[in-house]
């Protein structure tokens, strides 16, 4: 995997204790504002440090408090993109790309700002400044940016929060095209529940500083493992039952709301007759 966290950290009133990993891949962190999503990220980054515990990027740890390990910001290959994008207002579109580049001769990182230029469609744009240019423009040029110093890892917080609908549909095609020509592990935070399941190809769920569900954003969507990513995903009619039969792959739930339910079997399910469940009903899902 190119990336893998296992982390503790404690703050005022709140505690957050992750552990996942993600590959060559578009991994979104989805949950309710004060989930703990941008703090997330920015200890990967290494803008905020861990309680305990080891953060690897491309089998390099970058962070282990076991072994007093921790590798500066600048030295993680991990390009991280603000909320708020943080443009030098004193450079024009191609010198904010350009200044992330380093190790090449001036002839390859003009190229590399051109191919970037061409891809986050900015062409006409490199003279002008950050004032001059839309938040969609922004955007594209803060990432360019960070895609510019060639990162291994990029993490992306709340990148669209700020634009209306139609820029931030826009953007996210974008996202998903400049994973195609760059595939590295890319790790979104979003609240939105349209934009996690546009861009992830995988969902992490959390809530209250813990991951409570990460899987393919069908099986989180179809099959939360908790009421509160059921709700976090939009199901509204959630009920209380017990397990009354199990067979020939059909599941009888007794609802003192609804009655009998018959659902089918999941490989997922594994609750016995006689126990308590939480389950959920979908329009679509009724015949």
């Amino acid at each position: 995997m190119s990336l893998s966290v296992a982390i503790k950290k404690t703050l005022e009133g709140f505690h957050e204790d992750v552990a996942l990993s993600a590959g060559e891949e578009l991994l979104v962190l989805f949950g309710p504002s004060g989930a703990g999503k941008s703090l997330l990220l920015k200890m990967i980054a290494g803008l905020a440090n861990p309680d305990e515990g080891v953060i690897t990027v491309c089998g390099q740890k970058v962070f282990d408090s076991f072994e007093g390990k921790n590798v500066p910001i600048r030295k993680r290959r991990a390009g991280y993109l603000f909320q708020d994008y943080a443009l030098f207002p004193h450079l024009n579109t191609a010198e904010n790309i350009a200044y992330g580049i380093s190790g090449l001769s001036k002839d390859d990182a003009a190229k590399r700002v051109d191919y970037l230029v061409f891809l986050m469609r900015l062409n006409g744009l490199e003279g002008r400044y950050p004032h001059e240019l839309s938040g969609g423009q922004k955007q594209r040029t803060a990432l360019a940016r960070t895609l510019a110093a060639g990162p291994e890892v990029l993490l992306l917080d709340e990148p669209f929060s700020a634009l209306d609908y139609q820029v931030r549909e826009k953007l996210r095609a974008d996202l998903v095209n400049i994973h195609t020509v760059f595939p590295i592990t890319t790790v979104v935070v979003t609240h939105d529940l349209e934009e996690a399941f546009t861009l992830g190809s995988r969902i992490a769920v959390l809530n209250n500083g813990r991951i409570e569900q990460l899987g393919q954003r069908e099986e989180v969507f179809y099959r939360p493992l908790t009421r509160s990513v059921a709700r976090f995903v939009g199901t509204r009619n959630i009920f209380d039952g017990k397990v009354k039969e199990i067979t020939a792959g059909v599941v009888i739930v007794d609802s003192p709301e609804l009655g009998l339910i018959r659902a089918r079997d999941h490989e997922l399910f594994k609750k016995t007759v006689g126990e308590n469940v939480v389950f959920c009903i979908r329009p679509e899902e009724i015949p």
